[in-house]
């Protein structure tokens, strides 16, 4: 995480590259407005799914859902299917978190049901 957006490790790290080292107190006290910060995609829960935030890589982060969240990805399938959205991106969505078995899962987050 950097100045309030996800990115993918690979992107975090060329972010960081480009930025002074860390001090001590910082490497102590992590502050992603001035640094990129690892994250966990198993930490939290979010009301969309996350892609990095680098527009040239939109790597999608895996992260899991809160029922906001659940709710956004049918919404989602919802207008790709009357044309609206991009394939690809709900694509990954569906893959990952298999709202066909009426539920919505992150391979390692367990298991929602889904209540429309």
């Amino acid at each position: 995480m950097f100045e309030a957006d996800w990115y993918c490790e690979q992107c975090g790290e060329a972010i960081a590259s480009t930025l002074p080292e860390p001090t001590e107190w910082e490497r102590e006290h992590p502050d992603s407005n001035s640094y990129p910060v690892a994250c966990d995609s198993s930490e939290g829960e979010s009301d969309t799914p996350d892609h990095c935030g680098n527009h040239d890589c939109e790597l999608f982060l895996e992260r899991s859902l809160t029922e906001d969240g659940i709710q956004y990805v049918l919404d989602s399938m919802r207008e790709l299917a009357l044309g609206h959205g991009r394939n690809e991106i709900v694509q990954q969505w569906v893959e990952f978190y298999d709202p066909t078995n009426n539920t919505l899962r992150g391979e390692q987050h367990g298991t929602k049901s889904i209540s429309n």
